[in-house]
């Protein structure tokens, strides 16, 4: 897998350089926080798990960067929804 972090979005591409899938994102909270905003897989790759790869390969590198995740993405959302062991992962608003 090719992945490459390019400004506010993580982007998978193939061998040939063509971008098939992205999770674009922000930085809040002092840049302690990444808020997912969408998750996109090209049509011609849905159904082969990209989005989930993408997911994994961004929640890993949150994880060694101890930073936290706000999940906006519908994707992402259900995601963590099914990996209730991800929850460490979540920004917690304080009031």
């Amino acid at each position: 897998m090719n992945f490459i972090w390019q400004d506010d979005q993580l982007i998978y591409q193939n061998e040939q350089q063509e971008m098939l899938g992205n999770i674009g994102f922000k930085m809040i909270n002092q840049d302690q926080t990444y808020v997912i905003e969408r998750t996109w897989v090209a049509e011609a790759a849905r159904g082969q798990g990209l989005a989930e790869k993408m997911t994994i390969f961004f929640l890993d590198h949150a994880k060694a960067e101890h930073k936290n995740i706000l999940p906006l993405c519908s994707y992402t959302q259900k995601y963590f929804a099914s990996h209730p062991e991800l929850e460490n992962l979540l920004f917690k608003q304080t009031k």
